[in-house]
């Protein structure tokens, strides 16, 4: 007896699943493709090999460390070597290239970060400086932690002391024993099965 194989139309159940899958990776398929690949500028190439790469030697070392102590302005929060790796940025590689062209001049990073400090502000730079007003940034978290908890153990301490309105019993009387004692039978009459 011979047993054909009947291949699903596309009326069928499995059919109509397979032919929606196919659609589905038509239609997602354009979009994994165009996710962030990196920024456009000369310091990046995906595809070179890690030799002769922008970040070696000591101007690609400083040009690192101060790409990584300034934050980009195109609002996303992140530092400008992470920016221009990460999204579709048009401020972080400007800024990379003039790092690095202003090293190769043969400027030094502090008068490069002052640079840019005066151009844009403060704002800037991933973490202020220690100094003036920023003072409070770096010391007002660690005195609020330590004004709360004292005011805490304050409140625990008060409300845990001794009242004297609730004094201990240590010898019970004739009629509060017999009370205390008739309480127990009731408890325990309640709370015994009923079997």
């Amino acid at each position: 007896m011979i047993h054909s194989i009947r291949r699903p139309s596309l009326g069928s159940r499995a059919g109509r699943a397979r032919s929606l899958g196919l659609m589905l990776t038509f239609v997602l398929a354009p979009g994994l493709g165009a996710q962030a690949t990196g920024p456009a500028h000369a310091g990046y190439d995906p595809t070179a090999s890690v030799g002769g790469h922008y970040h070696e030697g000591l101007t690609g070392e400083q040009a690192l460390i101060l790409e990584r102590e300034m934050k980009c302005l195109c609002s996303c929060g992140m530092d400008v070597h992470s920016c221009q790796f990460q999204m579709q940025c048009d401020t972080s590689p400007g800024w990379s290239e003039r790092i690095r062209r202003d090293l190769e001049a043969g400027q030094t990073p502090d008068a490069i970060r002052a640079s840019f400090v005066a151009d844009y502000g403060m704002q800037v730079l991933m973490a202020p400086p220690a100094e003036g007003f920023n003072l409070l940034g770096y010391f007002l978290p660690g005195a609020t932690i330590l004004v709360a908890g004292g005011l805490i153990g304050m409140l625990v301490r008060r409300h845990a002391t001794y009242r004297p309105g609730l004094a201990p019993v240590t010898e019970l009387d004739d009629e509060d024993a017999e009370r205390l004692r008739s309480a127990l039978e009731k408890l325990d009459k309640s709370e015994s099965p009923d079997w």
